[in-house]
C-alpha cells in the first residue's frame, strides 16, 4: 500500500469531508487547504513531512498515525534502505502466512489478502508479536486476531459458544454503526422472530454482514436499517448461509 493509497483509506474510514479535514487541522495548528490534501491522496504530490501526516491522521481520528508518517518515510527514504526494509516486510509476511497454515485453521482468501495487504510497519509489529513464540495457542492467536481484523467470523472462546467479528459495513446504521465489534449466538431458526438482527455471508462473500430477518407469510425477507444496501428475499433459511443471531454489540470511542 503506497503514501496515498494508505492516506486515501485514512480518509474514506474517517468519513469526513476534505473540508472538515482542513478545519480540524487548522484547529491542530497546521495550515493546510482541501485541495493539497486531495492531491496527496491521490498520489499527484510526494509524502508530506512527518508532522503533517501525523496531523492529517489525528484530523481524521484515525489510529494508523504512525504508520502513515512511516510510510511517508519509506517513500522519501534511499532506494538501499526502502530495499532492505521492502525485503524485510515481505520476510515477515511469508513468515506469518506460514504460522497461520500451520495451525490447521481455515486459511481464507481474505486473510492471504490481508497479510499481502499489512504495510512495513503493521508486518513488522505483527512478526515481532507471534513470530517468536512456539506456543500453539499464541499462534491460534494471530490467526483470531488476522479473522477479526478482515471481517471474518471467529469462535471467542473454547465451548464455541459466541462467535465475533468486527462489521465491515454500515448496513445496520445508526442502530449497529460500521467497524462495531459484533456479539453472535448460534441460534436454532425455530426461535428467531421478527426483526431480529442476524449475520450471515452474503452472496457466498466470507466476510459476514448483518440484517433484521423477517418471516411474511412463504419468505424470508433480510432488511438492512441503512436502505442504500440490499434487501435479501429467500425461500428457506437452507439458502442463507447463516452465522446467527445479533446479541450484543461493541463501539470503541
Amino acid at each position: 500500500m503506497t503514501y496515498a493509497e494508505m492516506l486515501s483509506d485514512i480518509i474514506k474510514k474517517s468519513e469526513l469531508s476534505l473540508r472538515q479535514i482542513a478545519k480540524r487541522c487548522e484547529d491542530l495548528n497546521l495550515k493546510i487547504t482541501p485541495s493539497y490534501i486531495s492531491q496527496l491522496k491521490n498520489g499527484k504530490l510526494p509524502p508530506p513531512s512527518e508532522e503533517v501526516s501525523l496531523i492529517l491522521a489525528k484530523a481524521c481520528g484515525s489510529d494508523r498515525q504512525a504508520h502513515l508518517v512511516f510510510q511517508g518515510y519509506m517513500e522519501k527514504a534511499p532506494a538501499m534502505v526502502k530495499e532492505y526494509m521492502l525485503a524485510s516486510s515481505n520476510l515477515n509476511k511469508v513468515m506469518l502466512e506460514s504460522l497461520c497454515k500451520a495451525t490447521n485453521k481455515d486459511f481464507t482468501k481474505e486473510m492471504e489478502n490481508y497479510i499481502k495487504e499489512l504495510d512495513v510497519l503493521a508486518a513488522l509489529e505483527l512478526s515481532s508479536k507471534y513470530v517468536h513464540s512456539d506456543d500453539p495457542e499464541h499462534r491460534n492467536n494471530l490467526v483470531r486476531e488476522i479473522c477479526l481484523n478482515c471481517g471474518n467470523a471467529v469462535e471467542a472462546d473454547a465451548d464455541g459458544e459466541i462467535i465475533n467479528f468486527f462489521l465491515a459495513d454500515n448496513a445496520m446504521s445508526p442502530y449497529i454503526p460500521m467497524h462495531a465489534f459484533i456479539y453472535i449466538m448460534p441460534t436454532k431458526v425455530d426461535l428467531l422472530k421478527d426483526r431480529d438482527i442476524i449475520a450471515f455471508y452474503p452472496d457466498n462473500r466470507r466476510i459476514p454482514t448483518l440484517r433484521r430477518i423477517f418471516f411474511i407469510k412463504d419468505k424470508i425477507l433480510l432488511i438492512p436499517d441503512e436502505k442504500s444496501h440490499d434487501t435479501y428475499f429467500f425461500e428457506d433459511m437452507n439458502e442463507i448461509d447463516y452465522i446467527g443471531k445479533v446479541v450484543s454489540f461493541k463501539v470503541d470511542i
